[in-house]
């Protein structure tokens, strides 16, 4: 399901077992800033499942020059590997499973919300991504891309950590995303672990970021990963052809905030993740045989004694 209405409120943190996705997209043409905000992932107390997946898909719509919100998109999605929620999911992120039983699979979400972009017209502009760490595009959605061989928009491969420029501004401080937004003066507004709620928030700490007069930059990026299954509008179904748009009113105008690190390009950032969230370990095959020698990716928390933790492997190019 879809909902689209007024932005009123914000964003939240992240943890290790609800993953908060919180991804801005800035723009210098249109002056829009898009927040991809707060994946909510499946999760457990004690041990989260394996592999978590996307259940929320929210974000929200910034205007660049005024810091306004000015729309947003959110959709529930199904889980296919571990399809029941735990009570203790459900009662995190108030997410209930008759609302993910009739929500999309992560690759219609995707479908849907690059429909979105092009329909707000953000896909003709110079945008990036933002989050709230870098766990969210470098570990949650790729990782969940890669395990189901789901093809992902480029644009999620190189987004800005807010924590970077946060660190910046308030020099060094080191919090959550709750935190931050109490730093800077502004109240808390929302459920937490609420993914739009949560995107709300980080929108709102993004703005005063941005009426500070903070540069932003990218941060980091990825290698993306299906250059053959090249992402298509078309793939989206006629049942998700009704309109999503909403605009609001501006305020007064900022200076434009995008720009790309100095010391940054993205071409040479080759680091892959495993399942588990951490650096991917590079390895050899020892073994006789026609692979003998030839390197390969696999689990970062591999060890001789206990083997890999996630089935994480991939060839090395």
């Amino acid at each position: 399901m879809l909902h689209h209405r007024p932005i009123l409120a914000y964003i939240s943190h992240n943890s290790a077992t609800t993953l908060l996705n919180l991804m801005v997209i800035l723009s210098t043409m249109s002056t829009i800033v898009h927040i991809s905000c707060n994946f909510e992932a499946t999760c457990d107390k004690e041990k989260s499942p394996h592999p978590q997946e996307i259940i929320e898909f929210p974000s929200v719509l910034v205007n660049s020059m005024t810091g306004q919100m000015e729309d947003f998109f959110q959709t529930y999605v199904r889980p296919t590997c571990n399809q029941h929620l735990t009570d203790f999911c459900k009662e995190l992120t108030g997410i209930q499973q008759i609302q993910v039983d009739k929500g999309v699979l992560l690759g219609d979400a995707l479908l849907l919300h690059d429909r979105w972009l092009e329909e707000k017209g953000i896909k003709q502009t110079n945008f990036a991504v933002v989050t709230w760490s870098n766990w969210d595009c470098r570990v949650m959605l790729e990782s969940e891309c890669r395990f189901k061989r789901i093809p992902k928009p480029t644009y999620f491969n190189r987004w800005i950590n807010l924590k970077v420029p946060f660190h910046e501004v308030f020099n060094g401080a080191r919090c959550n995303l709750r935190e931050a937004v109490q730093m800077a003066g502004l109240a808390w507004e929302g459920r937490a672990h609420c993914g739009l709620d949560d995107a709300k928030n980080t929108a709102r700490l993004l703005t005063y970021m941005m009426h500070r007069g903070f540069k932003f930059y990218i941060t980091n990026s990825l290698v993306w990963q299906y250059p053959e299954h090249p992402f298509m509008m078309h793939q989206i179904m006629d049942r998700y052809s009704g309109p999503i748009l909403h605009h609001h009113g501006s305020r007064r105008s900022l200076a434009p905030i995008f720009q790309l690190h100095p010391q940054m390009d993205p071409s040479k950032d080759p680091c892959l993740y495993c399942y588990c969230g951490v650096k991917s370990s590079k390895r050899v095959v020892r073994q006789p045989g026609p692979k003998h020698g030839t390197f390969f990716f696999g689990c970062g928390n591999w060890t001789s004694t206990r083997g890999a933790l996630c089935p994480y492997f991939e060839w090395a190019t």
